[in-house]
């Protein structure tokens, strides 16, 4: 499989909050996900328009196929079709890292659950027990700002969310996506997770570039 090369900001990483940002165009190479290394102890956040879509599902199938993978879906966008193509690209690449299998016994180990309510993720996280299996959380904050929630319950569950991730984070690694804040609704709550994080990706979608012109 050939790699495109990546495309990468002028803009060097600069500190936020606590988190470390790295801004990075969104490419179509699926070995893009080798970008993302979460590690125990460093919260990896990534923020990328629908969530960072195929990149999130990349770096599932990536350490699916290493291992056993928690996979929880905050904002019910989860694609298993894709899931499938992205662990069929994981075994197709070779590289090297742990048990392989098929496409099916990768799948076997990767534990998914939904939350349709941040008051349901907030208890997913508070009951998954700390077993050194990596996690990651798509699209973790989009019942966040569910409008039928008032704001100061919704930063108290995700404050929740944050000691219940801290806590999983400590014995195996974790990495959680979100969409971009908007800045009318909630972007407090952006700000509560990216102190949190260790690693902050900013994703930025891949632009066309323009035909040359001839003339």
């Amino acid at each position: 499989m050939k790699t495109q090369p990546r495309q990468r900001s002028d803009r060097a990483p600069t500190k936020l909050l606590g988190g470390t940002i790295h801004s990075r165009r969104a490419i179509v190479d699926p070995q893009r996900s080798a970008l993302l290394n979460p590690v125990p102890g460093n919260l990896l956040l990534v923020v990328a328009p629908r969530a960072g879509g195929a990149i999130l599902l990349d770096l599932a199938a990536r350490l699916a196929r290493r291992g056993p993978l928690r996979l929880l879906d905050g904002g019910n966008r989860l694609d298993v079709y894709a899931l499938n193509l992205a662990v069929a690209r994981a075994l197709e690449s070779g590289a090297p890292g742990g048990p392989r299998g098929s496409v099916r016994e990768v799948l076997e180990r990767i534990q998914l659950a939904r939350a349709f309510t941040c008051y349901q993720l907030a208890a997913l996280l508070r009951d998954t027990p700390a077993e050194g299996v990596p996690t990651i959380v798509l699209d973790l904050l989009a019942t966040f700002h569910d409008e039928s929630v008032p704001a100061v319950e919704s930063r108290r569950l995700l404050r929740t969310c944050l000691v219940h991730l801290a806590r999983l984070n400590r014995a195996a690694p974790v990495a959680v996506s979100v969409r971009p804040a908007m800045p009318v609704n909630r972007p407090e709550l952006l700000e509560f997770l990216a102190a949190a994080a260790g690693q902050v990706w900013m994703l930025e979608p891949e632009v066309p570039r323009e035909p040359p012109r001839l003339f």
